[in-house]
């Protein structure tokens, strides 16, 4: 089981976009923990395992669901 960690601004109005991310996660992998944590500053973070993966700040923009899926399908295909 992997666990995926979502960070969003809640302020900023990026509930709906974590919301979306977690369901299409869950709807794409039978064996994935999603979390959302509430955060700050316009922040969209995405960990898997514990490690951040894709950041709004770092790419300048929001990750695509497709880049989130990928880091997910990585890091089960290492276990």
């Amino acid at each position: 089981m992997h666990n995926v960690k979502i960070v969003y601004c809640r302020p900023c109005g990026y509930l709906d976009r974590a919301l979306d991310t977690a369901r299409e996660i869950l709807s794409y992998f039978e064996d994935v923990k999603v979390e959302l944590e509430q955060g700050k500053n316009g922040i969209f973070d995405v960990y898997v395992d514990g490690e951040l993966k894709l950041s709004r700040y770092q790419l300048k923009r929001f990750p695509e669901i497709q880049e989130i899926l990928m880091e997910i399908g990585k890091k089960k295909q290492v276990t």
